[in-house]
């Protein structure tokens, strides 16, 4: 009761990632919400899983949930193209963190007249999609080119870089205003 609180903000321009680089990843099964021996507030298990990635030479963990569910990655979310050309990500369910940079992907897809699947995917769906993208409010939409060694996407650049090309330009437009 005696103790005073202190606040400390520190606030610095920031930069996207230019969102035409590839990027390779990892798969790591979720148990971010397993750890129950570790006392902590914060965001220890996506601190790990950014450090296995760091370990490993690659951008980012992507997460899994048993028996074979990707949710999302460390620090940013996952989506595919699938077979099928649709433009898929998770449900926003307990299992995965929203992004903005979701939002504006579905935005993307949208506008483009990308059919748009709000549904779970496997690792088989994530693998064997036409492409793969990571994103998060820094990296818009990242190319993934390969997961745990072996190289995925590369099936639909040309759809991949119109979305890229769309939020990009979303992005340019609103920070020049």
């Amino acid at each position: 009761e005696d103790m005073t609180a202190n606040l400390w903000i520190m606030i610095r321009p920031g930069k996207i990632k230019d969102v035409f680089t590839d990027v390779t990843a990892i798969t790591t099964e979720d148990t971010r919400f397993f750890h129950c021996n570790i006392k902590t507030l914060n965001l220890l298990p996506s601190v790990m899983y950014a450090q296995q990635a760091k370990r490993a030479g690659v951008y980012e963990t992507i997460l899994y949930r048993k028996p074979d569910r990707v949710t999302e990655c460390a620090h940013a979310n996952v989506h595919i193209i699938n077979k099928r050309g649709e433009f898929q990500t998770a449900p926003t369910d307990n299992l995965i963190l929203p992004g903005i940079a979701r939002a504006h992907l579905i935005k993307a897809c949208k506008a483009l007249n990308i059919a748009v699947r709000e549904e779970a995917f496997t690792l088989s769906d994530l693998t064997e999609a036409r492409e793969v993208i990571i994103s998060s409010s820094s990296a818009i939409a990242m190319h993934c080119v390969e997961i745990d060694g072996k190289p995925v996407g590369g099936k639909d650049p040309e759809k991949l870089r119109a979305i890229q090309q769309w939020v990009l330009d979303e992005y340019n437009d609103l920070s020049r205003n």
